[in-house]
């Protein structure tokens, strides 16, 4: 049974087509990936699946009665509640039910005979669909789920004003999850989760008796997790059957025989077109020229094989430091109350370090601290000699109207709209992206503009909080290639082992740093 039909769904902005005739179908329990390197169109499918986009052509369609869930990369939660208030939101439904059960009891003792055995029925009814709905048992699942994806270690209790963005995105997707809808649209899921966690989603949404489609660069994730890939590649998308790395072996055999297949037609038409050139003038071959001429144009043209816009990052060195970058000493590090105490470091020159530890632990206050962006609650920083660094943080919200373009320009008037349109450019952003608003930019292609920022910031310390959040497979690897190449210091924090165990001088996990400290 189909539960969800898309048909010739085309999109476009301006003049540029993002999705072209796309038609698929999910089938009743299936487990989809929705892959395709960043700027392809997942996020503007999935607005378009939700409602939030109107398609310029084509038609979404769902089976009756089917209830969509959605975690995007941007989520809204009540902030002056705390986490387990608005996880308890996810049963709504149920709690009115509830509501509607105490009310009815209170009347019965003063309602008329007449009334009574309609009213214990309607009250049977309502008392069975929280039983079905396992509604006794709520704040035992709440936790269960919870704890999968790491909320207990920040505190059912604490308000959602107090969470990171990360943080809130791991509540608005437990919220998601204990809604249980029918078709399940995740976007990034496994962003700002710890690997036990990943291992935890891993396992939950194996046995997840509904349907759902997930975007996500994560391979070894997808691979745990599908059972159908949607590949989006040149505006279209195609459907492959089995995991990630089944889709990998079948697209690689279609595009070989694709381009084989380009190939000789090429060497075809090369051939046939030397022909009619050498014979259309000779009296006794022209019509045999003529005849290979009509042949020609009735050939079905192989379009020419297309090769996706790869990034170019790289990064421009200040002058060389000091030996010491800086010296931390008794450091208290937090907001209102310290998360981090009696933090002493070294860096120093040319060291290239990973920060790990859990979500919540304090690594992107850590970095903020250091850089003088929020004040140190207590202790020493000592800075080393001629320092210029440079900041890629894990978030930013872009609540104004404008462009990339304009964002970058904005930062670097010095730049000419020539040099900045380049830049872009070499980060992976094509034409359509840069002329976009950087609120309706996808969440790796707003990575991509502030990375572009940081290739143009002359630095000696380059300072990133979770660079790889968004990004596609084939940009992790040429930063990671990047910030290996860069001859300055780098703090990396990151969530991605595989991504910077081959070019880092040494790991910072704040865990067992702060284990030492108690």
């Amino acid at each position: 049974m189909s539960i969800l039909n898309v048909d010739n769904i085309s999109f476009g902005y301006d003049d540029k087509t993002i999705l072209k005739n796309i038609s698929f179908r999910l089938l009743k329990g299936e487990h989809a990936g929705l892959v395709g390197d960043n700027g392809t169109g997942k996020t503007t499918l999935f607005k378009i699946l939700t409602g939030n986009l109107i398609s310029d052509e084509g038609r979404v369609s769902l089976a009756s009665n089917i209830k969509v869930g959605h975690l995007d990369q941007h989520i809204m939660l009540n902030e002056r509640e705390s986490i387990f208030n608005n996880l308890r939101d996810a049963f709504k439904e149920l709690y009115i039910i509830e509501n509607k059960i105490n009310s009815i009891s209170n009347k019965l003792s003063t309602m008329e005979p007449s009334k009574m055995n309609k009213t214990l029925y309607e009250l049977g009814e309502l008392q069975d669909k929280l039983i079905l709905s396992d509604f006794y048992n709520i704040d035992s699942i709440i936790k269960n789920i919870a704890t999968g994806i790491g909320l207990d270690a920040i505190g059912l209790d604490t308000k959602v004003s107090k969470l990171s963005g990360g943080q809130r995105t791991k509540v608005s997707l437990v919220q998601l999850l204990l809604k249980k809808p029918d078709l399940l649209l995740l976007d990034e899921p496994t962003n700002y989760l710890d690997k036990e966690h990943v291992d935890w989603l891993s396992n939950y949404l194996n046995n997840y008796p509904n349907s759902y489609i997930v975007i996500s660069h994560d391979t070894e994730f997808l691979n745990k997790i599908t059972n159908i890939i949607l590949h989006i590649e040149f505006s279209n998308l195609k459907r492959y059957p089995g995991n990630y790395d089944n889709y990998t072996k079948l697209s690689e055999l279609e595009r070989e025989k694709y381009i084989n297949d380009y190939n000789r037609q090429q060497k075809q038409i090369d051939k046939m077109e030397k022909f009619i050139e050498a014979n259309i003038v000779r009296a006794t071959t022209t019509k045999r020229a003529q005849s290979r001429r009509k042949q020609l144009e009735k050939i079905e043209r192989i379009e020419k094989p297309q090769t996706a816009q790869k990034p170019n990052f790289s990064f421009l060195t200040y002058r060389e430091p000091g030996k010491l970058i800086f010296k931390s000493l008794q450091l208290d590090i937090g907001y209102n109350y310290p998360i981090i105490k009696g933090l002493s470091l070294n860096l120093f020159r040319g060291q290239k370090i990973a920060i790990t530890g859990c979500n919540g632990i304090g690594k992107s206050t850590m970095l903020k601290t250091l850089l003088g962006v929020i004040p140190k609650l207590s202790g020493n920083i000592q800075y080393g000699e001629f320092l210029k660094p440079a900041y890629f943080e894990q978030e930013s919200k872009y609540t104004n109207n404008t462009t990339a373009l304009e964002e970058v320009c904005n930062d670097f008037p010095d730049k000419t709209q020539r040099e900045i349109r380049e830049a872009l450019a070499k980060c992976g952003l094509r034409q359509e992206h840069i002329m976009h608003k950087m609120n309706q930019l996808s969440g790796g292609e707003q990575s991509k503009v502030r990375l572009c920022k940081l290739t143009l910031t002359p630095s000696n310390w380059l300072i990133l909080d979770e660079p790889t959040n968004h990004l596609d497979l084939e940009s992790k690897e040429i930063l990671k290639k990047a910030l290996h190449k860069f001859s300055g210091t780098v703090i990396v924090v990151s969530h991605e082992k595989e991504f910077y165990e081959n070019w880092i001088t040494g790991v910072w996990n704040m865990e067992k740093y702060i284990q030492t400290q108690k």
